[in-house]
């Protein structure tokens, strides 16, 4: 089955289409803490909060504090169980290697299969939260989302 997956989420790097340009969508951009700027795809806050986490990236750390914390650690923090999350995206994985991965597994690491369990979706907005954390643009505990 992970190899399946693999194929699978492999294959939308891998087609003709892929060499034609692609139409950029929407960045959002956000200022570190350092001053520096970056652009994300998506939005992290609610429109006008810099507070407010979107409903997509409140369930992504929803996602993350039910089923990654105990591997990877409270709050996207260090563990001795599994790689560092923060340090694997600053160090280059994509977002594509990152849906693989999550979906797929490593059996030799000790990383179960989620294909099955979460969503392609839900893989990406788990992702939408480490992301933020990456970034400290999201603090550490529980973020208020907009609906609240």
């Amino acid at each position: 089955m992970k190899r399946m997956v693999t194929w699978i989420l492999s294959l939308k790097g891998d087609s003709a289409a892929s060499d034609t340009p692609k139409a950029k969508g929407k960045e959002y951009t956000y200022t570190l803490k350092d001053g520096k700027t970056v652009k994300l795809e998506f939005p992290l806050f609610v429109e006008g909060s810099t507070e407010k986490v979107t409903k997509d990236v409140f369930r992504g750390y929803e996602l993350f504090n039910s089923y990654c914390f105990r591997c990877h650690g409270q709050d996207v923090t260090e563990s001795e169980l599994a790689p560092d999350l923060k340090r694997s995206i600053e160090s280059g994985l994509t977002p594509q290697d990152f849906v693989a991965t999550t979906m797929a597994g490593r059996d030799a690491k000790g990383m179960p299969s989620w294909a099955g369990f979460l969503t392609e979706e839900e893989v990406r907005k788990i992702l939408m939260y480490v992301q933020g954390r990456t970034l400290d643009l999201i603090p550490v505990g529980r973020p208020p989302s907009e609906a609240e």
